[in-house]
């Protein structure tokens, strides 16, 4: 817009000695804000306002103009108003082309002004919703300030829930911040978000600092989803500084970004895109006024001609680009803006080939980790094939790798001891002691020197050459404390000092001994109840309860019960010389059994069964009469040999209603035991010649 174009005309000047009356006659007439003055040679020496007259202290209406006078600047008829504006010298603004056309106050400029900055705002904020990746800003206090439509979509939020919100409460990854903080770019950066059903997805961002006045102002952010911006939501003070800060959303994205009118004539572009084409952004002289050809051309007739998205590609010397062009269009749904996005697909296909390569480490990762599990069962003679007992082994491996105290709960013969070997054995102290001690299976007035072990003459009875605790002999190792649930009041009191100093006294001795032993305990008790009926420390719980692992019992994971029987009567054939084996019914029993003594009991059921039994196929009749009290269910169908299904149902049912008709003596009597119709029954009669 021009000077010409706001201007309020005056063609007819006032001239010096022309008394004030005139020139409030003037201004009512003319209703304008500032009258231009000139002197005998037509040339303006000044010109006077409303206010510069009526305000004045010497205001006479019969003074001459002159003594009212207001400095001017003159300008011309063509000069741009955004370049008045930049002047603040001056109150009035005289136009001229070769004469006097009119003039222009400080306050029309800026009135102008304020409505243009609102359109352009109006235009940013269309076009960066039509933008198809997600955009998020910060300001320098770490505050979201803007976010779009695919930003609310991708983060699970609404523009009303996030803006004013410190940024980690928006989003799960400190990149914004970390930009904020060091005024470096981040270009092409992978990230991980998780969502609330712990559902995960990566994104490509590229982060980038916001400069105003040689300092950073605050981050922007402009991301995708690699598998494949709602408008500002406050109002800002200033109309120029959200014009800013959407100028460098734009000129922020890494990907060029193009903004043409339906003629094909350039509105603006990012410097991504001159970058992209080839081109040079400075040669572009006049950028409104550079007229698209070729394929950008084509691409906005088809946008125009189809009303929607359309995309194409374009092959440089360098690198694949893709041109995606999408309709703006203005309040009342009419296409005025044509937004070109250009992405360099070279860069996308080398992340794919970089995501693949890291996936195959994954595999290859996940192919080793099994393959050590597989080791590692081999070695303990272990069976898991339950989910929750593979899980628990892959907490037990991760845990192995740090020195964590770790409590191990469980019923009795679940396996925890077992499972404290695995930790230590791949662990970096595996190289050094694994020392067990039943903390109930020592009296008490025992345990104490047996753990610390005590010094020559200590007590009566005792070794004059003294004795070492068990806490040394673990130096470097490992130590279990199993049944710890039952270490006294007392005891506990020293394995607590024990654990926080890491150092220990033997009895009868005032020297402090260094201790490094990691420390695993086991046990079969509720130590947080007990803790409640004071029968257990609590801080000592809480010293022990770093890493807890519960190993479930075996009722819980009996799909382990076949492969654990297997392995056991292969362990005790092997073990006796024998050869035998287990019938079907035996093993139906035992999926049966709710085992509360765990993995123990079967182990030893297994060897009872097969060291007493007189024949080689162990049946039920061999089985013990406390196990067939034990078990709650009975068996009224048993299968002894494999035969097609479909031949197995009919002779079931061939045999169900043989035998109720036989009890009950009708067919109705038969059809009403087994819940079906009568006429079923006959059916079924006829069908198997059953009589």
């Amino acid at each position: 817009m021009l000077a010409s174009h706001i201007m309020e005309h005056c063609n007819t000047p006032l001239c010096c000695g022309d008394p004030v009356s005139a020139a409030l006659e003037m201004f009512r007439k003319l209703k304008v804000k500032a009258l231009p003055v000139v002197n005998g040679k037509n040339k303006p020496v000044g010109a006077v306002t409303p206010e510069s007259i009526i305000l004045h202290p010497q205001f006479d209406q019969t003074a001459p103009v002159d003594n009212f006078l207001v400095e001017i600047e003159l300008v011309k008829d063509n000069v741009p108003v955004r370049l008045l504006h930049q002047k603040n010298s001056r109150e009035v603004f005289v136009v001229y082309k070769r004469r006097v056309l009119g003039t222009i106050t400080r306050e029309m400029i800026d009135r102008y002004m304020s409505r243009q900055l609102a359109a352009e705002n109006d235009l940013y904020l269309k076009i960066l919703e039509s933008i198809h990746y997600a955009v998020i800003s910060i300001d320098i206090s770490e505050k979201v300030t803007f976010l779009n439509r695919p930003a609310e979509k991708i983060l699970r939020t609404s523009k009303a829930a996030a803006v004013g919100q410190h940024i980690s409460r928006v989003i799960n990854t400190t990149g914004l911040v970390d930009v904020l903080k060091t005024g470096k770019p981040q270009i092409n950066y992978e990230h991980t978000t998780k969502y609330f059903n712990k559902s995960t997805k990566s994104f490509i961002s590229h982060r980038t600092p916001i400069i105003e006045n040689g300092r950073v102002a605050g981050a922007v952010s402009a991301f995708q989803s690699i598998e494949e911006l709602d408008s500002i939501s406050h109002k800002l003070k200033a109309f120029e500084q959200l014009n800013k800060e959407l100028e460098a959303l734009i000129e922020a994205s890494y990907d060029g970004i193009l903004i043409a009118n339906p003629d094909g004539i350039i509105i603006r572009a990012n410097n991504a895109y001159w970058r992209l084409i080839g081109r040079n952004a400075s040669i572009i002289t006049a950028p409104d006024k550079t007229r698209l050809d070729g394929i950008q051309k084509n691409l906005i007739n088809d946008v125009i001609a189809k009303k929607g998205i359309v995309n194409c590609t374009i092959n440089t010397n360098h690198n694949q680009l893709l041109l995606t062009g999408t309709p703006v269009l203005d309040g009342e749904g009419k296409l005025f803006r044509v937004l070109v996005n250009i992405r360099d697909l070279t860069e996308l296909n080398s992340l794919r080939m970089q995501l693949a390569r890291s996936q195959e480490l994954t595999h290859r990762y996940h192919a080793e980790v099994s393959h050590l599990k597989e080791k590692i069962l081999k070695k303990e003679g272990l069976v898991i094939h339950s989910l929750p007992m593979r899980r628990l082994l892959d907490l037990a491996l991760r845990v192995a790798q740090v020195d964590s105290t770790v409590l191990i709960l469980g019923e009795s013969g679940v396996g925890k001891g077992v499972l404290a070997k695995i930790i230590h054995e791949n662990s970096r102290r595996n190289k050094s002691p694994f020392v067990k001690i039943n903390c109930g299976a020592i009296p008490e007035n025992l345990l104490e020197s047996e753990l610390f072990g005590y010094e020559p003459g200590a007590f009566t009875g005792s070794s004059r050459k003294g004795h070492v605790g068990l806490f040394e002999l673990a130096n470097n190792g490992t130590i279990l404390l199993d049944e710890i649930g039952d270490l006294p009041l007392p005891l506990q009191v020293k394995l607590l000092k024990a654990i926080q100093d890491k150092e220990i006294y033997r009895v009868g001795g005032s020297r402090p001994i260094q201790i490094n032993a990691r420390i695993l305990a086991a046990t079969n008790k509720d130590l947080k109840a007990m803790v409640e009926k004071g029968a257990f420390r609590e801080d000592l719980y809480f010293r022990l309860n770093v890493v807890p692992l519960t190993v479930p019992p075996l009722r819980e994971r009996k799909d382990e019960i076949i492969s654990l029987t297997e392995t056991f009567v292969r362990k005790f054939n092997k073990a006796y010389g024998l050869k035998k084996d287990l019938s079907q019914e035996v093993i139906d029993y035992f999926l049966d059994y709710n085992w509360p003594g765990n993995v123990r009991e079967l182990e030893n059921m297994v060897e009872r069964i097969l060291v007493t039994a007189p024949h080689r196929k162990i049946t039920l009749a061999d089985l013990p009469v406390q196990l067939k009290k034990d078990l709650n269910t009975s068996h009224p169908i048993l299968v002894n040999n494999l035969i097609p299904l479909k031949k197995a149902i009919a002779e079931l049912e061939k045999q169900l209603i043989v035998k109720a008709v036989k009890e009950y003596g009708s067919t109705y009597k038969a059809a009403k035991v087994l819940d079906v119709n009568q006429s079923t029954i006959v059916r079924k009669i006829q069908k198997y010649g059953a009589t």
